[in-house]
């Protein structure tokens, strides 16, 4: 009866630490542009966040983006995105060039049954006066970006992109990144191919729909930047606002740079 009751206590502590992480990041994570020179990782899949800060600050550089568009077209001609899907390559060449070469300032763990962490690396040598605050994120108020998707300025495109924080934290919060910068890539060919966004059941509910097409795009994007996470703690939602440069983002087979410059 006391090792039932030992083990109960045990696997309750172990619930209970990740649910109390949940509720404090360092400000570095949250306020990523307050710290340009930080470079944030993760760990999964057996992974260290080493690996992937490596492959992140390679491809957030400069990597290449495919994207397919599913188009459906109304009797009046009228075109609907209904569903868009992505994909990026960066040049393994340019992340072997950095292997070794990040040096970690910071961590903190976030699942405590897998072991996985997120930590914040330095390029070639690390601060010793580098120091980042803890931030309780209940007392935050909900930033006005996590209302928008996609919004633009004479210099920068910016995306949001969000995910449930149920399941796996470190691969919510890379879900969210990811869908941040698809985001952007949407509501551009939305614009360049005059398109309308469309929802599941707006679509499924017209008669007058038919699918014509699936649509390949190619971006060559340069010099990704995330600016700030947000965690929703009440509704359970990671966001996170990342911002591309306009002469950073570039659309080959359209045969133009999208941001004119």
């Amino acid at each position: 009866m006391n090792f039932v009751l030992r083990l109960g206590f045990f696997l309750m502590l172990l619930i209970a630490i990740p649910l109390q992480a949940i509720n404090r990041y360092p400000e570095w994570f949250l306020n990523a542009q307050k710290y340009p020179g930080i470079i944030v990782g993760y760990s999964y899949a057996g992974n260290p966040a080493q690996y992937d800060a490596e492959n992140m600050y390679t491809a957030y550089r400069s990597c290449v983006v495919y994207g397919t568009l599913e188009i459906y077209q109304t009797s009046q001609d009228d075109q609907w995105l209904k569903n868009s899907d992505y994909y990026y390559y960066f040049s393994p060449d340019s992340v072997e060039k950095i292997r070794g070469r990040l040096v970690k300032v910071d961590s903190f763990q976030t699942e405590l049954l897998s072991g996985d962490y997120i930590e914040a690396f330095m390029l070639d040598s690390a601060d010793s006066n580098f120091s980042s605050p803890w931030v309780d994120v209940r007392t935050l108020s909900m930033p006005r970006w996590v209302s928008q998707t996609f919004w633009q300025d004479s210099a920068y495109y910016y995306g949001v992109g969000m995910y449930t924080s149920l399941g796996n934290e470190n691969d919510a919060w890379k879900t969210a990144e990811e869908q941040a910068i698809f985001s952007i890539l949407t509501n551009l060919a939305v614009g360049i191919f005059k398109l309308r966004l469309s929802d599941k059941e707006s679509v499924e509910d017209s008669a007058n729909m038919e699918e014509i097409s699936f649509l390949t795009l190619r971006y060559l994007l340069q010099n990704i930047q995330v600016l700030q996470r947000f965690p929703d703690v009440e509704n359970k939602v990671f966001y996170v606002l990342v911002r591309i440069p306009r002469n950073g983002l570039h659309s080959p087979l359209l045969g133009k740079s999208i941001g004119g410059n």
